[in-house]
């Protein structure tokens, strides 16, 4: 379906990624229930992410390729949901509140840990399956 790392789920996790940028702006000015709904809105998009993630890896392997970096860039996704999911949920009580919880903010940071691993990820060169080349000048082991 997708022929690179990058295709299209970069879209999806760019936008996972400008949506914890917004919860982080929203902490900051103290917009507590700003940040929940931003990370409420998120658990859609960042499970399509993952899902985008995790069809290229089937795609793969239906192929009869064996794409390792797409595991781990399906795995880091599926984390980066459930950190969003964690986050919206210490965010909740706190509601009502002008504080956002110190744990809330630390689940973001994983966030944004993730995203950029699946970055770093997303740079690394693909690989393409060797084929056997001969030497000029050299002989051939008969069999």
């Amino acid at each position: 379906m997708w022929q690179n790392r990058t295709g299209a789920s970069a879209m999806a996790v760019e936008l996972a990624a400008a949506l914890l940028i917004a919860t982080a702006v929203s902490d900051a000015l103290g917009f507590v229930g700003a940040s929940f709904y931003l990370l409420v809105a998120g658990v859609p998009l960042t499970a399509a992410a993952g899902l985008m993630c995790f069809a290229r890896v089937v795609d793969a392997m239906n192929g009869g390729q064996m794409d390792g970096l797409g595991r781990l860039q399906a795995t880091l996704s599926a984390l980066l949901v459930a950190a969003i999911v964690i986050g919206a949920s210490i965010r909740e009580p706190a509601l009502g509140a002008d504080r956002v919880p110190p744990a809330a903010t630390g689940i973001l940071a994983l966030g944004f840990a993730l995203l950029v691993l699946q970055a770093l990820i997303a740079l690394l060169p693909l690989r393409r399956p060797r084929t056997a080349r001969r030497r000029p000048g050299r002989a051939q082991p008969s069999p």
